[in-house]
């Protein structure tokens, strides 16, 4: 009922798994990743026991193929299985059960397999393998390129509904909130795919932002006012707290003219994220004597 890549970037070391299917919510229970060890997916009539416990097993120093065959050696209904296993190294295995819904199989490629079911035929996984194979740019963008593909060479014959991309880093730092890199899901949508493009380049953006704010009160805002430079404007209707952050560190970069007018922006749009920057002053985030000199007239900082 799904199709799906697993795929490693020999750059970067990250893996990821990317799925779509016409099936509600198929990012709840087909991708599994774990950073520093490995991604898997497990789908047709999915089995969790294969990426929940499938990881453990990686991080336990199992091949993926000898994954794969513990797995099965302990499952009822292998013959209802299909499954892909990317270890951090780059070993690679996967599996179709004899029983999964035609047309069904996979195809291990150059650091990527991929994998369908109840699709319309072989040209489906073999044209994700190609697309990512010759495909540049960040691991997530990658895959979601080989989910267009397999969409346009037929997809799932019943039509398309939800999907999802996941990608981790190659090590980890011990706190998995930085070592996850994207994890994303449309889960009822005409156009999941094309969903999840926009979302993954919103949250690029979002991520750039957010490490240049706190790079800024972590005491580098001239760097971090440089970055924000780069990129487009915010919008202030649909990216509020991207125009806040932004004024903030120009603020505390010395261009306390160009703070101001994005903050009197934002005021007229927006203007619970002006009161929200005058509480950072409160909470001791950024000098109160600062927004009192950048913020609107009338939404000084408290106590100030």
């Amino acid at each position: 009922m799904t199709y799906s890549i697993v795929a490693r970037d020999t750059t970067t070391g990250e893996m990821g798994v990317a799925t779509q299917s016409q099936a509600f919510a198929v990012g709840s229970g087909v991708p599994f990743a774990l950073p520093g060890q490995g991604v898997i997916a497990s789908q047709s009539m999915g089995e969790p026991m294969y990426g929940q416990i499938g990881l453990d097993l990686l991080r336990g120093g199992f091949t993926a193929q000898e994954v794969l065959t513990a797995l099965r050696s302990v499952d009822p209904d292998p013959q209802l299985r299909q499954v892909a296993v990317l270890a951090v190294t780059g070993d690679l295995a996967a599996y179709t059960g004899d029983a999964c819904v035609a047309e069904a199989g996979h195809l291990v490629g150059e650091g990527c397999v991929a994998l369908a079911n109840m699709v319309t035929g072989p040209q489906v996984w073999e044209s994700m393998v190609a697309t990512f194979e010759t495909s540049e740019g960040p691991l997530a963008q990658r895959l979601l390129l080989a989910l267009h593909a397999g969409e346009d060479s037929g997809g799932d014959l019943r039509g398309r509904r939800s999907a999802a991309v996941f990608v981790v880093r190659a090590s980890t730092t011990g706190r998995p909130w930085r070592d996850t890199v994207v994890d994303l899901r449309v889960d009822d949508s005409d156009d999941p795919v094309g969903e999840l493009d926009g979302l993954v380049v919103r949250l690029s953006r979002y991520q750039d932002v957010v490490r240049a704010f706190q790079q800024a009160i972590g005491g580098d805002p001239v760097t971090a006012d440089r970055v924000l430079e780069a990129l487009r404007l915010p919008d202030p209707h649909t990216e509020p707290d991207h125009v806040l952050w932004r004024a903030v560190v120009a603020g505390l970069a010395g261009r306390e003219d160009a703070a101001r007018a994005l903050l009197s922006q934002l005021a007229a749009v927006a203007p619970q994220f002006v009161e929200i920057g005058r509480r950072f002053g409160s909470a001791g985030l950024v000098d109160p004597a600062l927004l009192a000199r950048i913020l609107p007239e009338g939404t000084g900082p408290a106590g100030g």
